[in-house]
Protein backbone atom coordinates (compact mmCIF):
# COMPACT_ATOMS: atom_id res chain seq x y z
CA UNK A 1 0.00 0.00 0.00
CA UNK A 2 1.55 3.18 -0.94
CA UNK A 3 2.21 5.68 1.67
CA UNK A 4 -0.55 8.97 1.96
CA UNK A 5 1.65 11.35 -0.14
CA UNK A 6 2.34 8.70 -2.69
CA UNK A 7 -1.48 7.91 -3.13
CA UNK A 8 -2.30 11.82 -3.23
CA UNK A 9 0.59 12.11 -6.00
CA UNK A 10 -0.42 9.27 -8.30
CA UNK A 11 -3.81 10.92 -8.16
CA UNK A 12 -3.35 14.05 -9.26
CA UNK A 13 -0.15 12.22 -11.77
CA UNK A 14 -2.91 9.85 -13.38
CA UNK A 15 -5.05 13.05 -13.95
CA UNK A 16 -8.17 11.20 -12.38
CA UNK A 17 -11.47 11.05 -14.32
CA UNK A 18 -15.21 10.97 -13.44
CA UNK A 19 -16.36 9.04 -16.48
CA UNK A 20 -20.59 8.27 -17.54
CA UNK A 21 -21.89 7.45 -20.59
CA UNK A 22 -21.89 11.11 -22.09
CA UNK A 23 -18.91 12.50 -20.54
CA UNK A 24 -15.55 12.49 -19.59
CA UNK A 25 -14.06 15.45 -17.33
CA UNK A 26 -11.12 15.66 -15.25
CA UNK A 27 -11.83 15.89 -11.90
CA UNK A 28 -12.28 19.46 -9.99
CA UNK A 29 -10.55 20.21 -6.85
CA UNK A 30 -14.16 19.53 -5.22
CA UNK A 31 -14.13 16.09 -6.06
CA UNK A 32 -10.47 15.42 -5.37
CA UNK A 33 -11.28 17.05 -1.47
CA UNK A 34 -13.74 14.77 -1.23
CA UNK A 35 -11.45 11.58 -2.45
CA UNK A 36 -9.17 13.01 -0.62
CA UNK A 37 -11.21 12.67 2.68
CA UNK A 38 -12.09 8.79 2.16
CA UNK A 39 -8.73 7.99 1.19
CA UNK A 40 -7.66 9.41 4.56
CA UNK A 41 -10.22 7.32 6.15
CA UNK A 42 -9.78 4.17 4.30
CA UNK A 43 -6.14 4.77 5.73
CA UNK A 44 -6.51 4.98 9.18
CA UNK A 45 -5.20 1.84 11.40
CA UNK A 46 -7.60 -0.81 10.71
CA UNK A 47 -9.30 -0.43 14.11
CA UNK A 48 -13.66 -0.61 14.65
CA UNK A 49 -15.66 2.64 15.05
CA UNK A 50 -17.82 2.24 17.91
CA UNK A 51 -21.03 1.05 16.65
CA UNK A 52 -19.76 -0.78 14.03
CA UNK A 53 -20.95 -4.33 14.25
CA UNK A 54 -20.31 -7.33 12.03
CA UNK A 55 -24.41 -7.43 12.24
CA UNK A 56 -25.24 -3.75 11.17
CA UNK A 57 -22.52 -4.43 8.42
CA UNK A 58 -24.21 -7.71 6.48
CA UNK A 59 -27.34 -5.42 7.14
CA UNK A 60 -25.85 -2.54 5.03
CA UNK A 61 -24.51 -4.57 2.65
CA UNK A 62 -27.59 -6.83 2.27
CA UNK A 63 -29.14 -3.34 1.27
CA UNK A 64 -26.13 -2.23 -1.05
CA UNK A 65 -26.55 -5.78 -2.97
CA UNK A 66 -30.53 -5.25 -3.14
CA UNK A 67 -29.60 -1.74 -4.42
CA UNK A 68 -27.70 -2.41 -7.41
CA UNK A 69 -29.12 -5.69 -8.53
CA UNK A 70 -32.07 -2.93 -9.14
CA UNK A 71 -29.76 -0.32 -10.90
CA UNK A 72 -29.91 0.11 -14.14
CA UNK A 73 -26.32 0.79 -14.48
CA UNK A 74 -25.53 -2.29 -13.23
CA UNK A 75 -28.00 -4.39 -15.35
CA UNK A 76 -26.53 -2.41 -18.81
CA UNK A 77 -23.36 -3.45 -17.76
CA UNK A 78 -23.97 -7.47 -17.63
CA UNK A 79 -25.61 -7.04 -20.83
CA UNK A 80 -22.95 -5.14 -22.41
CA UNK A 81 -20.21 -7.92 -20.57
CA UNK A 82 -22.83 -10.47 -22.23
CA UNK A 83 -22.46 -9.48 -25.89
CA UNK A 84 -18.69 -8.65 -25.91
CA UNK A 85 -16.71 -11.72 -26.01
CA UNK A 86 -16.13 -11.81 -22.33
CA UNK A 87 -18.11 -15.04 -22.22
CA UNK A 88 -15.24 -16.92 -24.13
CA UNK A 89 -13.35 -16.20 -20.96
CA UNK A 90 -15.37 -16.62 -18.20
CA UNK A 91 -15.92 -19.96 -19.06
CA UNK A 92 -12.43 -20.94 -17.63
CA UNK A 93 -12.03 -18.80 -14.64
CA UNK A 94 -11.38 -20.11 -11.27
CA UNK A 95 -10.11 -17.95 -8.64
CA UNK A 96 -11.58 -14.21 -7.64
CA UNK A 97 -9.05 -11.92 -6.31
CA UNK A 98 -10.28 -8.84 -4.78
CA UNK A 99 -7.56 -6.33 -3.67
CA UNK A 100 -7.64 -2.38 -2.45
CA UNK A 101 -11.63 -2.45 -1.49
CA UNK A 102 -11.42 -0.35 1.79
CA UNK A 103 -13.31 -0.74 4.40
CA UNK A 104 -16.73 -1.97 4.08
CA UNK A 105 -17.94 -1.73 7.38
CA UNK A 106 -16.65 1.90 7.57
CA UNK A 107 -17.21 3.14 4.33
CA UNK A 108 -20.55 3.06 1.59
CA UNK A 109 -18.34 2.89 -1.39
CA UNK A 110 -16.28 -0.33 -0.04
CA UNK A 111 -19.52 -1.64 0.57
CA UNK A 112 -20.81 -0.71 -2.81
CA UNK A 113 -17.97 -2.26 -4.43
CA UNK A 114 -18.03 -5.97 -2.52
CA UNK A 115 -21.55 -5.66 -3.42
CA UNK A 116 -20.77 -5.65 -7.27
CA UNK A 117 -18.44 -7.94 -6.85
CA UNK A 118 -20.84 -10.81 -5.13
CA UNK A 119 -23.31 -10.11 -7.65
CA UNK A 120 -20.28 -10.65 -10.49
CA UNK A 121 -19.65 -14.12 -8.59
CA UNK A 122 -23.04 -15.07 -9.40
CA UNK A 123 -22.97 -13.84 -12.72
CA UNK A 124 -19.66 -15.83 -13.35
CA UNK A 125 -21.01 -19.03 -12.38
CA UNK A 126 -18.51 -19.06 -9.32
CA UNK A 127 -19.38 -19.48 -5.59
CA UNK A 128 -18.89 -16.25 -2.84
CA UNK A 129 -16.37 -19.26 -1.14
CA UNK A 130 -13.95 -18.96 -3.98
CA UNK A 131 -13.56 -15.34 -3.82
CA UNK A 132 -10.14 -13.79 -1.67
CA UNK A 133 -9.76 -11.22 -0.43
CA UNK A 134 -6.76 -8.66 1.37
CA UNK A 135 -6.60 -4.70 2.23
CA UNK A 136 -4.38 -3.41 4.84
CA UNK A 137 -7.05 -1.45 5.90
CA UNK A 138 -10.30 -4.15 6.79
CA UNK A 139 -10.92 -4.35 10.43
CA UNK A 140 -11.85 -7.15 12.75
CA UNK A 141 -15.41 -6.54 11.50
CA UNK A 142 -14.76 -6.54 7.96
CA UNK A 143 -12.88 -9.63 8.46
CA UNK A 144 -16.19 -11.37 10.23
CA UNK A 145 -18.21 -10.05 7.63
CA UNK A 146 -15.77 -11.84 5.10
CA UNK A 147 -15.93 -14.74 6.75
CA UNK A 148 -19.43 -15.04 6.45
CA UNK A 149 -19.81 -14.17 3.14
CA UNK A 150 -20.46 -17.56 1.93
CA UNK A 151 -23.11 -18.12 4.15
CA UNK A 152 -25.11 -15.03 3.84
CA UNK A 153 -24.55 -15.01 0.09
CA UNK A 154 -23.64 -18.71 -1.13
CA UNK A 155 -25.56 -21.41 -2.26
CA UNK A 156 -25.47 -19.28 -5.63
CA UNK A 157 -25.04 -22.53 -8.12
CA UNK A 158 -24.01 -26.03 -8.13
CA UNK A 159 -20.60 -25.21 -7.58
CA UNK A 160 -21.45 -24.21 -3.68
CA UNK A 161 -21.97 -28.50 -3.09
CA UNK A 162 -18.57 -29.06 -4.50
CA UNK A 163 -17.01 -26.23 -2.04
CA UNK A 164 -18.97 -27.63 0.90
CA UNK A 165 -17.95 -31.63 0.61
CA UNK A 166 -13.93 -29.77 -0.01
CA UNK A 167 -14.97 -28.37 3.76
CA UNK A 168 -15.76 -31.18 5.48
CA UNK A 169 -13.47 -31.98 8.46
CA UNK A 170 -12.35 -28.12 8.84
CA UNK A 171 -14.34 -26.27 11.23
CA UNK A 172 -17.11 -23.46 9.18
CA UNK A 173 -14.79 -20.50 10.03
CA UNK A 174 -11.66 -22.17 9.31
CA UNK A 175 -13.23 -22.73 5.74
CA UNK A 176 -14.71 -19.06 5.96
CA UNK A 177 -11.26 -17.79 6.71
CA UNK A 178 -9.03 -19.18 3.48
CA UNK A 179 -11.16 -16.18 1.79
CA UNK A 180 -9.02 -13.79 3.24
CA UNK A 181 -5.56 -13.14 2.35
CA UNK A 182 -2.67 -12.50 4.04
CA UNK A 183 -0.28 -9.73 3.67
CA UNK A 184 2.09 -11.82 2.09
CA UNK A 185 -0.01 -13.93 -0.12
CA UNK A 186 -1.72 -10.25 -1.44
CA UNK A 187 2.21 -9.33 -2.40
CA UNK A 188 2.75 -12.27 -4.46
CA UNK A 189 -0.28 -11.48 -6.33
CA UNK A 190 0.15 -7.91 -6.18
CA UNK A 191 3.30 -6.68 -4.84
CA UNK A 192 6.64 -5.15 -6.01
CA UNK A 193 7.67 -8.72 -6.39
CA UNK A 194 4.70 -10.40 -7.57
CA UNK A 195 4.60 -13.95 -9.26
CA UNK A 196 2.69 -14.99 -12.36
CA UNK A 197 -0.52 -16.50 -11.64
CA UNK A 198 -1.09 -19.04 -14.15
CA UNK A 199 -5.14 -20.24 -13.01
CA UNK A 200 -6.99 -18.04 -15.03
CA UNK A 201 -8.04 -15.46 -12.49
CA UNK A 202 -10.55 -12.45 -12.34
CA UNK A 203 -9.10 -9.58 -10.62
CA UNK A 204 -11.72 -7.42 -9.03
CA UNK A 205 -9.44 -3.94 -8.34
CA UNK A 206 -11.79 -1.00 -7.96
CA UNK A 207 -9.78 2.40 -7.67
CA UNK A 208 -6.25 0.58 -7.16
CA UNK A 209 -3.32 2.17 -7.31
CA UNK A 210 -1.80 2.64 -10.73
CA UNK A 211 1.35 0.35 -9.41
CA UNK A 212 -0.89 -2.55 -8.37
CA UNK A 213 -1.96 -2.94 -12.08
CA UNK A 214 1.45 -2.50 -12.83
CA UNK A 215 2.99 -5.24 -10.50
CA UNK A 216 -0.19 -7.83 -11.49
CA UNK A 217 0.71 -7.30 -15.40
CA UNK A 218 4.42 -7.11 -14.79
CA UNK A 219 4.18 -10.42 -12.99
CA UNK A 220 2.28 -12.13 -15.83
CA UNK A 221 3.28 -10.38 -18.76
CA UNK A 222 6.03 -13.09 -20.23
CA UNK A 223 3.25 -16.05 -20.06
CA UNK A 224 1.12 -14.88 -22.74
CA UNK A 225 -1.30 -17.56 -23.02
CA UNK A 226 -1.88 -17.52 -19.34
CA UNK A 227 -2.60 -13.59 -18.91
CA UNK A 228 -5.01 -14.07 -22.17
CA UNK A 229 -7.25 -16.07 -19.50
CA UNK A 230 -7.34 -13.37 -16.74
CA UNK A 231 -9.86 -10.73 -16.63
CA UNK A 232 -9.45 -7.35 -15.00
CA UNK A 233 -11.86 -5.38 -13.43
CA UNK A 234 -10.28 -1.60 -12.14
CA UNK A 235 -9.44 1.68 -13.36
CA UNK A 236 -9.85 1.59 -17.27
CA UNK A 237 -6.10 0.98 -18.68
CA UNK A 238 -6.78 3.70 -21.72
CA UNK A 239 -7.19 6.66 -18.75
CA UNK A 240 -3.59 6.09 -17.90
CA UNK A 241 -2.31 5.74 -21.59
CA UNK A 242 -3.76 9.28 -22.35
CA UNK A 243 -2.38 10.51 -19.38
CA UNK A 244 0.64 9.36 -19.21
CA UNK A 245 1.28 9.88 -23.12
CA UNK A 246 3.50 12.87 -22.49
CA UNK A 247 5.64 11.32 -19.78
CA UNK A 248 6.32 7.33 -20.19
CA UNK A 249 10.03 8.52 -19.70
CA UNK A 250 8.60 9.63 -16.01
CA UNK A 251 9.19 8.08 -12.95
CA UNK A 252 6.86 5.31 -11.63
CA UNK A 253 4.69 5.50 -15.60
CA UNK A 254 3.12 2.10 -15.66
CA UNK A 255 4.81 1.13 -18.75
CA UNK A 256 2.93 -2.44 -19.13
CA UNK A 257 -0.68 -0.53 -18.33
CA UNK A 258 -0.16 1.64 -20.82
CA UNK A 259 0.75 -1.26 -23.38
CA UNK A 260 -1.68 -3.30 -21.75
CA UNK A 261 -4.04 -0.52 -23.25
CA UNK A 262 -3.04 -0.80 -26.55
CA UNK A 263 -4.05 -4.53 -27.22
CA UNK A 264 -7.29 -5.12 -25.21
CA UNK A 265 -9.42 -7.76 -26.46
CA UNK A 266 -12.18 -6.67 -24.45
CA UNK A 267 -13.18 -3.65 -22.88
CA UNK A 268 -16.33 -2.95 -20.99
CA UNK A 269 -17.42 0.25 -18.95
CA UNK A 270 -19.53 0.62 -16.54
CA UNK A 271 -21.67 3.75 -17.60
CA UNK A 272 -22.78 5.50 -14.42
CA UNK A 273 -25.81 6.96 -15.27
CA UNK A 274 -26.48 10.69 -14.52
CA UNK A 275 -29.27 9.16 -12.15
CA UNK A 276 -27.06 7.90 -10.00
CA UNK A 277 -26.15 8.34 -6.25
CA UNK A 278 -22.90 10.29 -5.48
CA UNK A 279 -21.92 7.11 -3.95
CA UNK A 280 -22.01 4.95 -6.92
CA UNK A 281 -20.49 7.58 -9.06
CA UNK A 282 -17.34 7.40 -6.71
CA UNK A 283 -17.33 3.47 -6.46
CA UNK A 284 -17.39 2.67 -10.17
CA UNK A 285 -16.39 5.85 -12.38
CA UNK A 286 -13.91 5.34 -15.00
CA UNK A 287 -14.25 1.78 -14.26
CA UNK A 288 -14.11 -1.25 -16.78
CA UNK A 289 -13.82 -4.79 -17.47
CA UNK A 290 -10.76 -5.49 -19.62
CA UNK A 291 -9.28 -9.12 -21.34
CA UNK A 292 -5.74 -8.33 -22.60
CA UNK A 293 -5.80 -9.79 -26.07
CA UNK A 294 -3.69 -10.91 -29.44
CA UNK A 295 -3.12 -14.33 -31.17
CA UNK A 296 -2.82 -17.17 -28.95
CA UNK A 297 0.29 -18.09 -30.51
CA UNK A 298 1.86 -14.63 -30.66
CA UNK A 299 3.95 -13.12 -27.78
CA UNK A 300 3.44 -9.69 -26.54
CA UNK A 301 4.91 -6.69 -27.28
CA UNK A 302 8.34 -6.04 -25.45
CA UNK A 303 8.02 -3.64 -22.02
CA UNK A 304 11.03 -1.34 -21.88
CA UNK A 305 12.30 -1.50 -17.87
CA UNK A 306 10.41 0.50 -15.44
CA UNK A 307 12.41 3.95 -14.21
Amino acid sequence: HLSREAFYANLMSDGWTIVGRKSCRRMNSAAFASLRVRAEADMRPSEDSPGRTVERTIAQLRRSVSQLREAHFVDTFLKDLKVSGFANTKANLRRFIVLGLGSPSNSIVSRLQLSLAIILVDHLGLTVSEMELYDPVFTPVDEKVIESLDKIFGAINAHTRQHNLSCQGTSKVQCAKSMLLTREAADKYAGPDAKPTDTPTFWFMPHCEAVLYENVLKANWAKANALRSHIFLGNNFQTYAERWAQRKRSLGCPLHVLSAANILRVCVKIHVEGNATSQELAAFGDTSVQIIGGDADIKLPAVPLSR
